[in-house]
């Protein structure tokens, strides 16, 4: 089996098919999480994703990763960073405060954790 891509999704994909049985081999025309991966600065982002299909991945992601970690090799966990962390999403009126609420309640009720901050100390 031939995989082309040696990035978070190829990866992921070589593994599942080694996992299963398969002799696979994996190109890239660059370096390893060299393109597309690289460029998403590890993050696993749930603040900017609504209710549906891509907010639930990602929140599989958030789960998934330290398992995924967690089996691998030490040498090979020790160069892995996963760093979960929230975001913060900033308001500057009042009209754009009330469309951040009423998106926040809508990723509460799909299980993400929401706060919200004030100005205020």
């Amino acid at each position: 089996m031939v995989v082309i891509g040696a990035g978070i999704v190829g990866a992921a994909c070589a593994r599942e098919l080694a996992l299963a049985g398969f002799d696979v081999l994996v190109l890239d025309r660059g370096r390893p999480a060299g393109g597309s991966t690289s460029h998403g600065e590890g993050n696993i982002l749930v603040s900017d994703k609504g209710p549906g299909a891509e907010l639930a991945l990602a929140q599989l992601s958030a789960r998934l990763w330290p398992q995924l970690v967690a089996e691998f090799e030490p040498r090979a966990a020790a160069a892995t960073e996963f760093d979960p962390k929230g975001s913060i999403v900033v308001a500057t009126t009042e009209a754009g405060a009330a469309a951040l609420l009423a998106f926040a309640g809508t990723q509460a009720a799909a299980g993400v954790r929401t706060e919200r901050l004030d100005a205020d100390p």
